[in-house]
């Protein structure tokens, strides 16, 4: 008598009930991701939210979904509550909401913040910035920044 073991596993690995890894969702870092096709890692946000190329200082967040239409809440481990502060991007403020595109948005196979209608970041100044910049504020990108627009992407931990 022959068993055949490898069917039942891939039925079980291709059912529509499987549940599929997501991005925000549990512990993990937000990433820094250029808005072009190679989409380069350029730094983290720190756990107040702001922007650093100094890897010592990526924040760690905690992303809880809700709802089933890609919304989660951000929280960080050292601020507390993650939301949009006028255009701005800061932890240790009032809960906000955030949502993705979903793995078929602007970078392909991931998921990036958006809040609303928008999710293309940069910051005043340098962008990326310099290690001597330590951390700087991220904001809705108004395409009149110098240097690189990003998307926020998740790094689960």
């Amino acid at each position: 008598m022959r068993f055949n073991i490898l069917g039942p596993l891939l039925g079980l690995a291709i059912s529509p009930w499987s549940t599929v890894a997501q991005d925000f969702s549990g512990r993990g870092q937000i990433r820094a991701l250029h808005v072009r096709e190679n989409h380069q890692d350029l730094g983290c946000l720190t756990s107040a939210g702001k922007w650093t190329t100094i890897e010592t200082l990526c924040g760690d967040f905690d992303a809880q979904r809700v709802g089933n239409n890609n919304e989660f809440r951000l929280s960080s481990t050292g601020a507390g509550s993650c939301g949009i502060e006028g255009v701005f991007f800061k932890c240790g403020i009032s809960v906000g909401i955030f949502g993705t595109w979903g793995t078929e948005g602007p970078v392909r196979g991931r998921e990036v913040i958006r809040y609303g209608a928008y999710g293309l970041m940069a910051s005043d100044g340098n962008n990326p910035p310099e290690v001597r910049d330590v951390a700087v504020g991220i904001h809705f990108s108004t395409g009149k920044e110098r240097g690189k627009a990003v998307w926020l992407g998740w790094k689960a931990l």
